[in-house]
């Protein structure tokens, strides 16, 4: 997989296109991202590692934004995912292969006087403008869609030993039972949604981060 990273006004990061094709099967993928320059890793809630989009049942289509990767706790310990509450998450769509965001949705962490971390979702095509649930939780988010937000192992695979072996010697090193981020966290978000809604087609995915002044 290649790796896309630029920059763009107003925003700290921005990551990674996903495009889906005819019968929602991936036709190209710009992926993954888990080491930055000192800049970006010095505000990991805006360091998004993966995005994975796929089709996740018949006329669904189930988008995973992962931030805060690499060097994380183990998920054998105690502490707690990255919940910001001044960073907002933005997954663009593209359903008219213009390259421009025709659909946003966004979500922010927050805070209850319990000391709860809550999450607030707005911009979910047939949902209220802002749908708030639990972290952690799986929650209906209008008529076409259910949203999650939490701690997750990171899903991404990389065997670091066989890559350095192989810069060493010149020979490809790989074993799928070596897995450099086994056991590392990522805070992810996930949003399952009826492809129609979306616009029925092929559709092009990128998602961004940025920090809010208030």
């Amino acid at each position: 997989m290649r790796k896309k990273i630029g920059t763009k006004t107003g925003l700290a990061a921005i990551a990674l296109a996903a495009v889906c094709g005819g019968g929602w099967a991936a036709s190209n993928v710009l992926a993954s991202d888990h080491f930055e320059s000192p800049l970006v890793k010095a505000d990991p809630a805006q360091d998004i590692t993966d995005l994975y989009v796929f089709e996740s049942a018949p006329g669904k289509v189930t988008i995973i934004v992962c931030c805060a990767g690499l060097g994380g706790v183990s998920m054998a310990s105690n502490d707690e995912p990255l919940y910001d509450s001044k960073a907002l998450y933005t997954i663009h769509v593209d359903n008219n292969a213009d390259n421009q965001s025709d659909i946003q949705i966004y979500w922010r962490y927050g805070v209850n006087a319990q000391d709860q971390f809550g999450v607030q979702w707005e911009g979910i095509p047939g949902a209220d403008p802002k749908v708030s649930g639990a972290v952690e939780t799986v929650f209906q988010a209008g008529q076409f869609a259910r949203v999650w937000t939490g701690h997750a192992d990171d899903p991404f695979f990389f065997d670091a030993q066989g890559y350095l072996e192989a810069l060493m010697t010149g020979t490809v090193s790989f074993m799928n039972t070596r897995d450099f981020l086994a056991g590392l966290n990522v805070t992810a978000a996930a949003i399952e949604i009826d492809t129609d809604p979306l616009g029925g087609g092929p559709i092009q995915v990128w998602a961004t981060a940025s920090r809010l002044k208030n």
